[in-house]
């Protein structure tokens, strides 16, 4: 990322966390808020459980790599990490890629941040379809660059206030006469058993991507020899 926007990206994570950022790129209107009400603790439960499945049998299968769970970064903290053997103390140098687990809506810029923090590739695993795609450093300024753009123009756009309605109102926290009243969708479990047989899928193709990784690292350090 070019210099200047490493200063400007973390004037942005001093008013949002990294989690709340999809939704600002997402959202047009300059008043959006992040609903504050409380979800269901059930959403959490299918998060943890699917993360633990996965670092389980990421670790049963790749002897070679240590895995780690809920690593902290300078903001945030990523799912999961795959480093050398030796045991991962948040040294940025055993890190091999990070893993980031959506068992509801996908995000990018989030993993972007976590990319543009350490210089590290970051797996996006989507449970509910069974795709895993890699955020690179390459990816992640262009994500970051576009969200630090879309925010300067909504601000501007705040401060003429324009508002810009649409479906998004229907999940905006925000008093004000556009806002909407959603219908909840149901039981949260019933997505469960379509993630649960995912995992496999998801591991497979995180394993592939570790493995990839170590080759390039191994050719890299056989041609510096």
């Amino acid at each position: 990322m070019v210099e200047c926007s490493e200063p400007k990206l973390k004037e942005v994570l001093k008013t949002y966390r990294p989690s709340q950022l999809d939704e600002q790129l997402l959202t047009a209107c300059p008043f959006y808020e992040q609903d504050s009400k409380e979800l269901t603790s059930a959403y959490r439960l299918i998060h943890e459980i699917a993360k633990s499945r996965i670092l389980v049998k990421l670790q049963m299968r790749l002897n070679e790599v240590s895995i780690v769970s809920e690593l902290p970064l300078e903001f945030g903290r990523v799912d999961g990490a795959a480093g050398n053997r030796i045991a991962l103390k948040n040294n940025n140098d055993d890190i091999i890629l990070f893993i980031e687990i959506k068992t509801g809506s996908i995000k990018f810029v989030q993993p972007a941040i976590y990319t543009l923090q350490t210089k590290k590739k970051t797996l996006v695993a989507e449970l509910k379809t069974g795709d895993v795609f890699v955020v690179d450093i390459e990816l992640a300024e262009v994500i970051v660059e576009e969200l630090i753009t879309h925010l300067k123009e909504k601000d501007i756009l705040r401060q003429l206030n324009k508002k810009i309605p649409g479906s998004e109102c229907r999940y905006c926290g925000a008093e004000c006469e556009f806002r909407r009243k959603v219908k909840a969708n149901g039981s949260p479990l019933k997505s469960l058993p379509n993630i649960l047989n995912n995992i496999d899928v998801i591991v497979d193709k995180i394993a592939a991507e570790i493995s990839k990784e170590l080759n390039t690292r191994f050719c890299q350090a056989a041609e510096a020899a």
